[in-house]
């Protein structure tokens, strides 16, 4: 299950503070642009942007990406 967007650990991923070696490459892929937009933008309105995105990915792909989920939020 994927966490809802209030997990602190989202916030950690999408700054870079968690970096999780992921299997799926996709995510790999959209947490790297995701960090890359954070350290650009570090506002809290662009945070919270990144992590609407980061979470609506795992969402949608939760199945395929169920190690990656259980890597980050444990």
């Amino acid at each position: 299950m994927v966490p809802s967007k209030q997990h602190p650990k989202w916030k950690d991923l999408v700054t870079g503070k968690t970096q999780p070696a992921f299997t799926l490459l996709a995510a790999k892929f959209l947490i790297s642009r995701l960090t890359m937009a954070a350290k650009t933008d570090p506002s809290p309105g662009n945070v919270e942007k990144l992590i609407n995105e980061a979470h609506k990915f795992f969402s949608e792909n939760e199945r395929i990406a169920d190690k990656d989920i259980k890597a980050i939020f444990g």
